[in-house]
């Protein structure tokens, strides 16, 4: 019996010394000044109580607080939208890699075309990718399934003269461009193709069902970057012009 009543005893000692009490809080905040440096967070929870005051007197202690509580807020939503950002970006990048790692591999030209539009594709994360190309300039290229062929004109109308690139979101997409594809797509990216003594003026187009996918404001140099690799390669595997 008197072991019962011994551990009784112990049992609620020990939840007599753990249980916190307002001194206990109080002594460790005086002891870590800096905990709320580190715990930010816990600030948006603290409710101090209004004392009562005279009419038009300013409790300027609560609106600061209240300012602090609001400014916590906001810092940690951009914290965590930056920390998104950071880690798609580091997705994205380990994509484009992944992209121009694979057009090494090609052994000729319809092979690079075929790893353009399909392969792509898979690395990417998009529904579909385009090679156009224009069919009226000095330079002819040879035939392939992967690559529609458009009058110079029709290339200009989409990305003028000297535009490098567009990035467009809740398009209506272009026949002339996607083919049996366009209704699938709702968002896309343009690349502008230079024309060289290897290819003629041409698009690399990017079309997604997801409307958001692209939108204008975006950075293109990554695309940008897609675009003249596929050119580089182009360069490998086509004949100058007349030679």
């Amino acid at each position: 019996m008197s072991d019962k009543v011994n551990k009784s005893l112990i049992g609620k000692a020990i939840k007599k010394k753990t249980a916190l009490q307002e001194d206990d809080v109080r002594d460790y905040l005086m002891m870590n000044p800096d905990f709320f440096d580190l715990n930010t967070d816990l600030l948006t929870l603290l409710k101090p109580t209004r004392s009562k005051r005279a009419e038009n007197v300013v409790d300027f202690q609560a609106i600061l607080l209240e300012r602090l509580q609001r400014e916590v807020a906001i810092l940690n939503d951009t914290q965590g939208t930056i920390i998104h950002a950071t880690r798609s970006n580091m997705t994205t990048q380990a994509r484009i890699h992944a992209a121009v790692l694979c057009l090494l591999e090609a052994e000729d030209y319809d092979h690079l075309c075929h790893i353009v539009c399909n392969d792509w594709s898979q690395i990417l994360q998009v529904d579909s990718i385009i090679i156009c190309f224009c069919d009226d300039g000095p330079v002819a290229l040879p035939e392939n399934n992967n690559i529609r062929l458009l009058k110079s004109d029709i290339i200009t109308n989409f990305l003028g003269h000297e535009t490098a690139a567009i990035l467009r979101g809740n398009v209506e997409a272009a026949m002339e461009i996607y083919g049996p594809a366009t209704p699938l797509v709702k968002a896309e990216a343009l690349i502008r193709i230079e024309e060289t003594a290897h290819n003629p003026l041409g698009i690399l187009a990017f079309g997604s069902r997801d409307e958001d996918f692209f939108a204008p404001g975006q950075g293109t140099e990554l695309l940008r970057f897609l675009a003249a690799a596929f050119q580089g390669q182009l360069k490998n595997h086509l004949p100058k012009a007349g030679s």
